[in-house]
């Protein structure tokens, strides 16, 4: 059984149990300079970046998520050569200190995906809900790789302008484009048992929106698959509880996670993996 079975099969075992189980956690691993949370800060050197996931394992990670392109708000993007640059030296070494950990990759770019799934990465996390890239599921599925597929309307770039944030139904215009995606990736050969889905907390949503995907995420458990949340130390947190600077943001990351928690959602992508896991195991998950 490949990595990718294996963690699948953990998610469908513990939703047989009948009770709320812990969600996966993913840790965090920018190899960017210009993270909005912690740019520069693991990119040194690969041996520097091996430090780190080995923390974020030791924290209690159940996998981790690279990413070696920033996609903030108004980011720009980066060449693929650049991208392979940055991310293949640190995989490369991560894989080889962990070799039965699910490793996912943060990129929108088939080279980019290509390259790290063949250097030993297990999932693509696409941002861009495969709409950046045509090839993107043909590598994908090429690997027989696992894909988290997320909404977002636009580009980093232009995602916040006002015309990207109109919904005519905030749920179900996002649950039509997932489908729509999973249907794309399904043609082009993915396994649908290897897909989660992501509603994009952060990406061409507002802050009363970011709210409402959170309060409402039991409602996307119709989609039928997995769900995926990336609500760490993002801005519309920093906003609502007045926490301007993001590293000082994981407590209250941390209650927002238990509102995910308790609808169900199997996996959350978070920047202090330690803060997560004592939260939602004091409230029994």
């Amino acid at each position: 059984m490949s990595r990718s079975d294996r963690f699948f099969e953990s998610i469908k075992n513990t939703a047989r149990s009948g009770n709320l189980a812990r969600p996966r956690l993913f840790g965090i691993l920018n190899l960017t300079p210009d993270s909005f949370s912690d740019g520069g800060a693991h990119t040194a050197s690969p041996e520097s970046s091996l430090e780190f996931a080995a923390q974020l394992v030791a924290d209690g990670a159940d996998a981790l998520d690279l990413g070696a392109e920033s996609t903030r708000p108004g980011s720009g993007a980066v060449p693929a050569n650049e991208e392979i640059r940055r991310l293949l030296p640190a995989l490369k070494l991560i894989r080889a200190r962990f070799p039965d950990l699910f490793l996912s990759v943060d990129t929108r770019k088939a080279d980019v995906a290509d390259a790290a799934l063949a250097a030993g990465a297990d999932c693509v996390n696409d941002v861009s809900g495969l709409q950046f890239d045509p090839h993107m599921p043909g590598v994908v599925a090429a690997h027989h790789a696992a894909l988290i597929i997320m909404h977002m309307r636009g580009t980093p770039e232009t995602m916040q302008t006002p015309g990207n944030l109109v919904y005519g139904d905030l749920i179900a215009d996002i649950s039509a484009f997932l489908l729509e995606a999973v249907e794309k990736a399904v043609r082009a050969g993915v396994d649908p048992a290897r897909i989660m889905l992501d509603p994009g907390v952060g990406f061409s949503k507002n802050d009363e929106q970011n709210m409402a995907l959170i309060r409402r995420a039991a409602e996307f458990r119709k989609l039928g698959f997995p769900l995926f949340y990336g609500i760490s130390r993002k801005g519309f947190i920093g906003r609502m509880y007045g926490i301007p600077c993001p590293a000082d943001r994981d407590d209250a990351t941390a209650q927002l996670q238990l509102d995910l928690c308790r609808a169900g959602v199997e996996a959350l992508r978070v920047h202090n993996i330690a803060v997560t896991l004592r939260a939602i195991t004091a409230a029994g998950f």
